[in-house]
């Protein structure tokens, strides 16, 4: 029986880390995974899926076929894959078991290898196993008209009819990335908005730049049946057929992946994930969960954040760690979006809706943004009144990845709008509409502090400031 300090389930973006992190204080790891090194993240997520944007929005200058893009992202993604798996089998202290891992108990893991089954215990145990596609079943749809993420970069030509189930961040990216490709494209949404999870000010945009690109999109609708190649929906107690179609493409959510036998660790958890502390502790005191698998991530970066916090508390436990942060989200649509902190909708189940003070500027109005030419595109950020201090924050941009950043830590570290209005931005910067949206509060507050501050204090005491 082979005895390790930690095993880690799961070699996704938490797994490495808290793997790596823990070998470089000298800890014995075992690493298990399944499938890929590198999960989800490099082998059916952000590697491909971004490498595919990118491409495809650059394919005209590089005089590249739809068919040769599909060819470099899979290229991409297997050099890379390839690199990582050289990579964590070369480094000390970690072990790599390529196979599945199942629960005995809170300490001991059996391994099911291809070399054979294998048993090993570990004094903690991390669980970064990821997530799974959510697929439906509709009635006539052949399996081989099915994509999900872990099959649609497999596909050596683009489909000429692409229908998406699922108006969220994979939708909304795959269909702007193949509607560049030439594909004709569907987008199909059960609810009444796409990205309904963002501000309905992001919605519209989208929304609009579907319209503008040639996207399809149906809003409250489902897809009921399938016949020889039209898929049919219900939407808003109607009919509604779509012709011609290709492929299917499932990108209705994700479901983690906690099928190992939890309940013999002892370990609580739902169809969502595993509940955890700020620490991504389980109930289980030496079982901790990152990643898809976590109830308060989702992302590859979360991931990877957490992982670092897990490599903390179990090599160093006698730092105090904190509050787990706020973390950004960016979607990589045309244009791009970044959201940091909660909608207005659930900002105000939280506050006394006139605590919060909403401010908007848009890139177009910057100098930067005249001269790109851009016609669309904000930054949208929600503050407490008075104080200023930035509760969340949404920016649509051509690089709205890129500046998210600055907000998400004025979020974190509690910063306020009169803080934000002094930085000096470069010459000229889109960034700089942050600083004229600042600007904005600062010199419509000042004049009425007074009032302001009874106000503040009014409804302050009428619902109370959240703790957050």
């Amino acid at each position: 029986m082979n005895e390790f300090h930690t095993a880690v389930i799961g070699a996704g973006s938490g797994g490495l880390t808290v793997a790596v992190g823990l070998a470089g204080f000298g800890k014995k790891v075992a690493l298990i995974e399944k499938k890929h090194i590198g999960g989800d993240c490099t082998n059916v997520g952000c590697v491909p899926s971004k490498t595919l944007i990118h491409l495809a929005s650059h394919s005209a200058e590089h005089e590249r076929s739809s068919q040769e893009i599909l060819e470099k992202v899979r290229e991409r993604r297997d050099h890379l894959r390839e690199e990582e798996t050289t990579w964590i089998k070369g480094v000390k202290n970690v072990t790599v078991f390529e196979g599945e891992a199942t629960f005995v108990n809170s300490t001991t893991l059996s391994l099911k290898l291809s070399t054979g089954e294998q048993t090993i215990t570990a004094k903690n145990i991390v669980i970064a196993s990821g997530s799974s596609p959510v697929v439906v079943d509709i009635p006539g749809l052949p399996r081989e008209k099915i994509l999900t993420n872990e099959s649609l970069f497999d596909i050596t030509q683009p489909p000429k009819h692409l229908v998406i189930l699922g108006g969220g961040i994979i939708g909304c990216e795959m269909a702007f990335a193949f509607c560049k490709l030439g594909c004709e494209v569907t987008i199909i949404q059960r609810g009444a908005r796409l990205l309904d999870r963002l501000e309905p000010e992001v919605s519209d945009l989208i929304q609009k730049r579907c319209n503008e690109v040639g996207i399809n999109v149906h809003l409250s609708a489902t897809a009921t049946s399938f016949d020889v190649t039209t898929l049919t929906l219900e939407q808003q107690s109607k009919s509604v057929n779509i012709a011609n179609v290709d492929k299917v493409l499932m990108a209705l959510g994700r479901k983690p992946n906690l099928n190992f036998g939890l309940d013999k660790a002892g370990v609580s958890f739902n169809d969502k994930g595993v509940p955890t502390n700020q620490s991504a502790r389980s109930n289980v005191p030496n079982i901790y969960a990152i990643g898809d698998v976590n109830l308060n991530s989702a992302f590859t970066h979360t991931a990877n954040a957490q992982g670092r916090r897990v490599v903390q508390k179990i090599a160093l436990p006698f730092l105090l760690q904190g509050k787990e942060a706020v973390y950004p989200s960016a979607v990589f649509t045309d244009p791009e979006i970044a959201q940091v902190g909660e909608p207005l909708a659930k900002l105000q189940q939280r506050y006394h809706p006139d605590l919060i003070r909403t401010s908007s500027f848009e890139l177009k109005k910057t100098d930067r943004g005249y001269t790109q030419g851009l016609e669309e595109g904000f930054v949208l950020v929600h503050a407490l009144r008075l104080t200023g201090r930035v509760l969340s924050a949404t920016i649509v941009a051509p690089n709205a990845s890129e500046m998210i950043s600055l907000l998400t830590l004025a979020i974190n570290k509690r910063a306020s709008l009169y803080q934000l209005a002094t930085i000096v931005f470069p010459y000229p910067v889109l960034s700089e509409a942050i600083k004229k949206l600042a600007d904005g509060f600062v010199f419509g507050t000042l004049p009425k502090l007074p009032q302001e501050l009874l106000a503040y204090l009014r409804f302050r005491w009428a619902k109370g400031i959240a703790k957050s």
